[in-house]
């Protein structure tokens, strides 16, 4: 299927671009948007782009380059394995893309995880939650950067939320009846934004789906009107906002 264009633009942000060589935390020589010599497609490129010169200190490139590298990386080194793996399983693009992302990261051999397991069986929460925790650590140390990507590509699996960087805690459990909250999406989400926004607290997309900069409209109008600071929207807040979103238009 391939990566989106949303799926490339979520990974270079957690990549994280960096125009000269550098050691990772794990010691790995590294350059670009997490670009290593263990990649046979990326040392083509280098021994292509770069003749005669040595990938290793002092050596450069740039974001342009960074951007067609990760690419074709993706294209044909971990897309593909990503494919095989769940060829048949009927996931959505946003699952794709987070997996894809993932396997950029921690390479192919975290398809054999049990979180991937959990995907190609259906269970999408499952995944989610293992994946939250998996492969978290380097050289036995658990490093922040790596408990915040997998926090992030769990959520676009589970929600298909692109965003990076956290709110608040994130609700797993199906909403109650008459709620909205994070994860949900449809008309009434889209009626919810266009009311944030009409009350100035939302200058994001209307897409119809409830995800970090939503959550954080809500959070902010409850915060200002004297309501439960849940990022849940609830018969309170909705009234309370319909009011406001009513007499904006009046005014």
């Amino acid at each position: 299927m391939g990566i989106s264009q949303q799926g490339a633009t979520f990974t270079m942000t957690l990549e994280g671009f960096e125009s000269h060589w550098y050691a990772d935390v794990g010691g790995t020589g590294t350059i670009g948007d997490g670009f290593t010599w263990a990649s046979r497609v990326f040392q083509r490129w280098w021994t292509t782009n770069r003749p005669g010169i040595k990938f290793g200190p002092g050596a450069t490139m740039t974001r342009a380059e960074g951007q067609q590298v990760l690419m074709l990386l993706m294209n044909e080194e971990y897309g593909p394995a990503v494919d095989r793996r769940f060829r048949g399983c009927n996931l959505t693009q946003w699952q794709l893309d987070a997996c894809y992302c993932d396997v950029y990261n921690a390479g192919a051999d975290a398809l054999g995880d049990q979180w991937a397991a959990r995907l190609a069986a259906g269970d999408v929460a499952g995944a989610a939650e293992l994946l939250r925790t998996n492969r978290v650590t380097s050289k036995g140390r658990r490093v922040a950067g790596l408990v915040n990507r997998r926090r992030d590509e769990a959520e676009l699996l589970l929600y298909g939320d692109y965003a990076v960087g956290r709110l608040g805690t994130v609700v797993t459990m199906p909403p109650a009846p008459g709620l909205l909250r994070r994860g949900d999406r449809g008309s009434e989400v889209l009626a919810l934004q266009t009311q944030l926004a009409s009350v100035r607290a939302y200058s994001g997309a209307l897409d119809g789906l409830f995800g970090r900069a939503t959550e954080a409209a809500v959070l902010a109008f409850q915060r200002g009107h004297g309501l439960d600071v849940d990022g849940v929207v609830g018969p309170a807040t909705s009234r309370v906002l319909a009011t406001f979103a009513g007499a904006s238009k009046q005014g």
